[in-house]
């Protein structure tokens, strides 16, 4: 009894592996000239499970001409879960129906170019062993690559995707050439695997962009590749030299915990918002003449980020940024840069402490507003020239200085013949030199004696005090900013 179970048990295993064999394996062979004369006679094209034998042309196939001397093809195409032996040649053609070459490999050299494919191109999970060539086709309809191998090169050069372009978690085994493509809509890269060099030199995405995830095991190209919408790379992994060189991010670029193994390059690049959270850069980043507007760096390692501050427009406040950043332009030379780096964290601290701490903001503003932090020696100056003004006129219209009347009698016993003024009286230009001795001779007496010709009454005794407060004052942080930047 047991052995009848045990032969049981091995037909059905056998049998179920016959079911598997049969699945994965086209079940039949047919000949390319069969799909070509279905072509011709405008009938639809519908294979599954199959092996074409022969090279499948349908250059000059269709049943009709069109624009730009192009062959016009109406019948669907679907071609799935099959092997297609021979080269396949498309050239010239507009596809009017949808096109199915779902799970589909191609042997042998895949060559459509100057073709439209008007409806949807489906070469999802298609696997291409020889080049595969779709350089100057236009896909008016959604293209599909996602999951799909190219064994061998891949051009898409000066292609044009005018719906939906998918090559979500596609795999290019060499290289892969998208230069000058155009894609009008969405074009999702999501962990496409790239193992050798990706160019997409002078590429156009004009809506989001999305590489997230994606590895690029070679050196990548993006030179002069304008994103006019969002552009996603957050989690990507550049083994390889990248290349970002005269890109434009018109939107966000977000390269969020992404990986940068070897240089990488971002000279004359133009970024609206470009968020660079978590990032790791493992070799220098060149930031040459770049223009950011907006650039977040929260979490991110940035010594190796060799950029100028004044290619930063607005840097989003986080402490340890803003601290890894000013460490790094001083300890690359950048000396102004630093500075310049400090003086923007402090203003974007004081807003954060005019919300949580009254206070503290208080004499933070004054720090500000007196000296800027001890990074702007001129402000010093500013308000020393400002205070001097005041109090000049504030002497000359209250009348709180007079004349010495000790001196007035010394000139009159000397007989001197200069025309004597109204005792006590002194003109405007008079009293913005006293302001001006007064408040410089708060800093120092060697600067500026106390005047005797001059005596202050009234309210001008306190205005005189609070001069020479202030010089001293102000003459303090002067030498400390000074200091600080020279």
């Amino acid at each position: 009894m047991s052995g009848k179970r045990e032969i049981l048990a091995l037909c059905i295993i056998v049998f179920l592996f016959s079911i598997q064999s049969a699945e994965a394996e086209p079940s039949r062979i047919i000949d390319a000239g069969e799909i070509l004369k279905k072509i011709e006679q405008g009938q639809p094209v519908e294979y599954n499970d199959v092996i074409v034998k022969g090279d499948l042309d349908l250059s000059r196939r269709g049943n009709m001409e069109s624009s730009a001397g192009r062959v016009s093809i109406n019948s669907p195409i679907q071609i799935a879960n099959s092997v297609i032996l021979g080269d396949v040649t498309i050239k010239k053609v507009v596809l009017e129906d949808a096109v199915d070459f779902n799970k589909t490999k191609f042997m042998s050299r895949t060559s459509i170019t100057d073709s439209w494919f008007n409806d949807t191109a489906s070469f999802n999970k298609a696997s291409f062993e020889d080049v595969a060539d779709f350089s100057t086709t236009r896909f008016n309809g959604p293209a599909v690559f996602s999951y799909a191998r190219f064994g061998q090169t891949a051009y898409f050069r000066d292609s044009a995707f005018v719906q939906d372009a998918k090559f979500i978690s596609a795999q290019f085994s060499q290289q892969a050439y998208f230069q000058r493509a155009r894609f009008s809509k969405d074009a999702n890269f999501k962990s496409t695997k790239f193992d050798r060099g990706a160019i997409f030199k002078e590429a156009a995405f004009r809506q989001n962009a999305d590489f997230k995830l994606a590895q690029f095991l070679q050196a990548v190209d993006f030179d002069s590749v304008r994103f006019q919408q969002a552009a996603g790379f957050d989690r990507a992994n550049f083994i390889q030299d990248a290349n970002f060189d005269h890109a434009q991010f018109s939107q966000t670029a977000n390269f969020g915990s992404a990986n940068f193994h070897q240089e990488s390059y971002f000279r004359n690049t133009s970024i609206q918002n470009a968020l660079f959270q978590d990032i790791r850069f493992k070799e220098d980043a060149t930031f040459d003449n770049v223009r950011i507007e907006n650039l977040s760096l929260k979490g991110s390692d940035v010594e190796k980020l060799d950029i100028r501050w004044s290619s930063i427009h607005n840097l989003a406040y986080d402490d340890s940024a803003y601290v890894l950043l000013r460490k790094n332009l001083d300890m690359r030379g950048y000396l102004d840069d630093a500075g310049e780096c400090e003086f923007s964290y402090r203003c974007e601290r004081r807003a954060y402490l005019w919300e949580h701490d009254f206070g503290r903001w208080l004499f933070d503003f004054l720090a500000f507003a007196t000296y800027g932090y001890g990074l702007r020696p001129v402000w010093p100056l500013g308000w020393s020239m400002a205070f001097i003004l005041v109090g000049g006129l504030f002497f000359f219209l209250t009348n709180s200085v007079v004349r010495s009347r000790q001196l007035s009698d010394q000139r009159e016993i000397s007989g001197n013949r200069i025309a004597r003024k109204a005792e006590g009286k002194v003109s405007i230009w008079e009293s913005l030199l006293l302001a001006t001795t007064y408040f410089t001779s708060g800093a120092s007496n060697i600067i500026s004696a106390t005047p005797s010709e001059f005596v202050p009454v009234g309210l001008g005794r306190y205005a005189v005090v609070l001069l020479r407060l202030l010089g001293w004052i102000f003459f303090v942080i002067f030498l400390s900013s000074l200091t600080r930047t020279v």
